[in-house]
């Protein structure tokens, strides 16, 4: 009999400690810290099987937050249509210095803190407060997930934004800041905007850590690029000019300059017959106004 109620009492405490037990995944490309009723916990938890508990008859108990830990690449688009990523109607172009639209992406590349480190883990533990967690899925309310792109469009976004428009207008036209785009020095384009975008993550006390801010798609609005190709059609058409004059001026007998009136009027009354008209008249430049 009393082998028959320990036997019992050992099942009851077997069954009793396994309804303790809530075992919980964290992927491979994951983190994830528990978020307790009171507040998170301080242990970072690294792939593997995480075990968060029960809950209370209340509903209440532990969840398990997840985060991606590799990078996460942001792209900021400064551009006017829908073709370039560009969802609204509105025009979100850059300006430089001569008022003139500039379209320019920006590309960040952020990562996590490093969270072998106990600065690192002070930081991480920030994020996590700063990250609004949602369910992974719709069946498991006690798995969620924080993302890091998002804790950067909710804390910095408009403020890197805002950071790349003023660098943008420091530049004198398109000329000016397409010199610099290129450029890796400290005064070149890119090291302006990776001291911008840094300055704001401290500023707004967001520990991510910036790896890149690279410039890309860099174009002039259409209008500049209209005007510069009617100025450079018109330079060749001057040089042409000028190349022509200098070679009939070159013949002192008249010899050129009469074949090159012969073929003129050539193509003039081929296109006037072209258009229907038969009849075209000629006078040599000497015999107006006499001599």
């Amino acid at each position: 009999m009393f082998k028959r109620i320990c036997a019992l009492l050992a099942l009851a405490t077997i069954f009793g400690l396994a309804s303790c037990t809530s075992y919980q995944n964290v992927p491979p490309n994951d983190i994830a810290m528990i978020l307790t009723p009171t507040g998170y916990e301080e242990k970072v938890y690294t792939p593997g099987q995480v075990d968060i508990g029960e809950l209370s008859q209340a509903g209440q108990g532990n969840r398990l937050v997840l985060l991606q830990r590799s990078g996460v690449e942001v792209k900021e688009g400064f551009t006017n249509t829908a073709s370039e990523g560009n969802t609204d109607k509105e025009d979100h172009r850059c300006l430089t210095a001569d008022k003139a639209p500039v379209t320019l992406d920006v590309r960040l590349l952020f990562a996590i803190p490093d969270y072998e480190t106990s600065q690192g883990k002070r930081d991480l533990a920030r994020i996590f407060l700063l990250g609004n967690p949602t369910a992974v899925d719709g069946t498991n309310e006690r798995v969620l997930r924080i993302s890091a792109d998002k804790i950067y469009a909710e804390q910095a976004q408009q403020a890197v934004r805002g950071k790349i428009r003023q660098i943008a207008v420091r530049y004198r036209n398109f000329d000016h800041i397409f010199n610099a785009f290129g450029d890796e020095s400290e005064s070149g384009l890119t090291k302006q905007l990776e001291h911008a975008v840094a300055a704001v993550l401290v500023e707004r006390n967001i520990p991510l850590r910036l790896v890149s801010a690279y410039p890309s798609n860099l174009k002039p609005d259409p209008s500049v690029i209209d005007a510069i190709a009617a100025l450079q059609a018109a330079e060749k058409r001057v040089l042409a000019i000028r190349t022509l004059t200098d070679f009939l001026d070159q013949d002192g007998s008249g010899a050129r300059r009469l074949v090159y009136q012969m073929q003129t009027w050539q193509e003039i009354v081929a296109k006037a017959n072209a258009n229907g008209h038969n009849t075209i008249g000629f006078l040599p430049a000497g015999l107006l106004g006499g001599r």
